[in-house]
């Protein structure tokens, strides 16, 4: 089965007719969730992924209203009633991100920026590290980025998220990318990507991964709730 992620620019929630009638299709505890954001960026984020979702159930023939929210130990989301239906979400910038397989998994996405190096050292393994500042200056911080959104993808699959310590497991990035270490239990494989100045990534439970991507506008969200 494909391993699809979706994306969405939250941007045209800024307007209200918009903004209303997806908050409207959301869930309650999306909605209650929602309003707890000070800032009108933040709630539109919050409101974006959960449109993905609508959108994700919707492409899948199922009924949302049917199958109900659920959060695991580690508040990582699941639908108690959608059997072989997992799913994870991540938010950046202006656009929030859905990852949806038939296994376990987890997915992030960072708008790339310019990164503190003291940073480096609290996320990156020794040899991370050394790769990282073994490339050349100017790439560095989307090299940081790349590992950033693979790591934080791996401890979502495995319904840990930052209660991991991202040094407890190193990645190697080629030929494929693999993650070893006492933190992760596998076999977990990975995708990961780009686009305009976002880095994004995708961790699932299995030994390989195919993904299909796909660009929703807001606007085909919800006009289709």
């Amino acid at each position: 089965m494909l391993t699809r992620i979706y994306f969405t620019c939250v941007s045209p929630l800024a307007d209200e007719r918009l903004y209303r009638s997806l908050y409207a299709a959301a869930s309650e505890e999306r909605r209650q969730k929602t309003d707890r954001y000070r800032f009108l960026k933040d709630r539109m984020l919050s409101l974006g992924t959960e449109g993905l979702l609508l959108y994700a159930l919707g492409k899948a023939g199922r009924d949302y209203k049917a199958v109900s929210c659920r959060y695991g130990e580690h508040q990582k989301p699941y639908l108690s009633d959608a059997d072989g239906f997992f799913f994870n979400f991540s938010h950046a910038g202006e656009y929030a991100m859905l990852a949806v397989s038939d296994a376990e998994v987890g997915c992030d996405v960072e708008k790339i920026r310019p990164v503190d190096p003291g940073l480096f050292a609290r996320v990156l393994t020794t040899d991370e590290h050394a790769a990282l500042t073994a490339a050349p200056k100017a790439e560095r911080d989307a090299l940081f980025f790349r590992y950033w959104v693979l790591k934080e993808s791996c401890m979502k699959a495995l319904g840990k998220g930052l209660l991991l310590d991202p040094r407890s497991f190193s990645l190697t990035l080629a030929p494929a990318i693999r993650a070893s270490g006492a933190g992760v239990s596998g076999p977990l494989a990975f995708a990961d990507g780009a686009f305009s100045d976002y880095r994004y990534a995708v961790c699932r439970f299995g030994e390989d991964i195919r993904i299909q991507t796909e660009i929703v506008p807001i606007e085909d969200i919800t006009g289709g709730i």
